[in-house]
């Protein structure tokens, strides 16, 4: 039980976590903002928010964990994080090529993949491990972060990163 209640609160609280990031580039255009949050409609883009949600949240963790007593907590970020992110992938990708874009469907299926990346980090943050392998995460998570923000300047010119509403794969400075 004790389980099944943190995979649905964090599920939740990491899906929230989602709806105000994906906003917050157009209402402070700040280039700090850009490395971490969408600038435009693109998959990519919406999958870096996915990533800097779940390290946001997994910070706040951090910052209770001596109440909460959780180990692993860069690791289970890292492996949750990406997990969700592949899994949303491998649903969203043949759907949106097929029938195009469906907010109500992305947003079932984010929640989902949430769940499915809490569900794993679940059998992560309860177990001990060796204290390097949270090193290790953290580090990754930042090279993540770094390829993330380089990525958003300079784009690669595929469908991933291609923005269909706007037409663009660059950054979109909405008014």
């Amino acid at each position: 039980m004790k389980k099944i209640k943190y995979i649905l609160i964090t599920s939740i609280l990491i899906f929230l976590l989602n709806f105000p990031a994906h906003f917050i580039f157009n209402w402070c255009k700040n280039p700090f903002i850009s490395f971490l949050f969408p600038t435009n409609e693109s998959i990519f883009q919406h999958l870096k928010m996915i990533f800097t949600c779940y390290f946001i949240f997994y910070l706040i963790l951090c910052l209770f964990n001596k109440k909460l007593k959780y180990n692993n907590i860069f690791f289970a970020n890292l492996i949750s994080s990406l997990c969700c992110i592949f899994f949303f992938l491998i649903i969203y990708l043949p759907c949106y090529i097929i029938f195009g874009e469906n907010l109500i469907f992305t947003i079932i299926l984010l929640f989902f993949s949430i769940m499915l990346g809490q569900f794993v980090s679940v059998f992560i943050i309860y177990k001990k491990l060796n204290q390097y392998i949270n090193l290790i995460a953290l580090l990754v998570i930042i090279l993540i972060l770094i390829i993330n923000s380089y990525l958003t300047y300079h784009p690669i010119l595929k469908m991933l990163f291609y923005d269909p509403l706007n037409k663009t794969y660059n950054i979109v400075y909405k008014n």
